[in-house]
């Protein structure tokens, strides 16, 4: 039934962003390409103060800058940052420039993600999809929050911190052999346990939920209850987007185009769940999956025992994970009890 309801709503009509974003800054993540580059657009023709393009290719961000100002007439809102969601490294230096520059941070739309074929591990060691799409992802969000909150402290405002997510995980769930040793992310970490070009994708996009749900469990614990920053997933649907571009296998690769061409949403209008989701002022979507630019329920396994015992599994190894990468981690999340 999930799949069907999917699928079904590939037809949506989904809303056109309204906005306004005046006097707020905005992070893109991942808007090079795709959704990514039209959801910055969005936010920069709605009239945002500022909108980051974090990137890990300059050169073709300056690309995308150009052609944001071209098509929304205003010039001095756009600005490109280097960000590679495969290095630890360039995560830290990226958040640390965003505390030292940015007045402000209302928008952290954390779009990146990569969905490898084969087994490739990053720089610091991990699957570069598990990497990007849950190690980075949880690091960078961990990083933006204390300017997020400094943002609602003295504006008055509810930042956002949207993270992409995808109807994929719907089709994964975290065994029993996975959580044995409590680290589902350690022993997904190996070449031997990546099954299938889709396998790592899948199951990194329900890691990356899973964070989300209790990320978002730990705000409301720390804010007693309220909420002074909200964090939800979103999931834009299928996409003409690059996100398979990895997919080496020829006969694959005929398979997703051919989906796609009679499925996939267009870009832009994929980047408007993005948007939606920062412009909305509905404090229920706190901690929610959001599909179609509404609040919908997740699979099954993540709303069952079985998943939210999973969910702590994750928080705990993401906290031990993200505490070697920065110590410093510790002064923003709790690193001591597990929930």
């Amino acid at each position: 039934m999930a799949n069907f309801n999917g699928m079904y709503a590939q037809f949506f009509r989904l809303p056109v962003p309204k906005g306004p974003f005046t006097d707020q800054i905005v992070i893109v993540t991942g808007s090079n390409t795709g959704i990514g580059v039209e959801a910055a657009r969005h936010y920069a023709n709605l009239d945002a103060k500022k909108v980051i393009l974090a990137v890990r290719n300059i050169e073709g961000g300056n690309e995308v800058k150009k052609s944001i100002e071209e098509t929304t007439k205003r010039t001095g809102v756009v600005e490109v940052w280097k960000l590679d969601m495969s290095s630890s490294a360039s995560v830290l230096e990226f958040a640390n420039r965003v505390n030292k520059e940015l007045p402000r941070l209302d928008i952290a739309a954390l779009n990146a993600g990569v969905a490898m074929p084969l087994y490739k591990a990053s720089n610091d060691g991990w699957e570069q999809t598990l990497q990007v799409n849950v190690i980075s992802t949880a690091y960078l969000a961990i990083l933006l929050l204390p300017k997020m909150y400094a943002t609602a402290d003295q504006f008055g405002v509810t930042p956002r911190l949207n993270i992409t997510s995808s109807g994929v995980h719907m089709h994964k769930i975290l065994t029993k052999e996975m959580l044995a040793k409590g680290k589902p992310i350690e022993w997904l970490n190996t070449e031997e346990n990546v099954k299938g070009e889709q396998s790592h994708y899948q199951v990194s996009k329900l890691l990356e939920l899973l964070f989300v749900q209790e990320l978002a469990n730990y705000i409301k614990r720390r804010d007693n209850g309220q909420t002074k920053v909200i964090v939800n997933a979103i999931d834009p649907g299928l996409c003409h987007s690059k996100l398979v571009r990895n997919v080496t296998a020829p006969g694959r690769r005929l398979f997703i185009n051919g989906f796609k061409f009679l499925m996939a949403r267009s870009e832009e209008v994929g980047s408007r769940t993005i948007v939606n989701a920062g412009e909305n002022d509905n404090f229920q979507t706190h901690g929610k999956y959001l599909s179609s630019c509404v609040v919908s329920p997740p699979s099954e396994f993540v709303t069952s025992k079985d998943g939210y015992e999973a969910q702590i599994k994750v928080w705990n190894e993401l906290r031990d994970i993200l505490y070697k990468i920065n110590p410093e981690t510790a002064t923003i999340i709790d690193s001591g009890k597990a929930y």
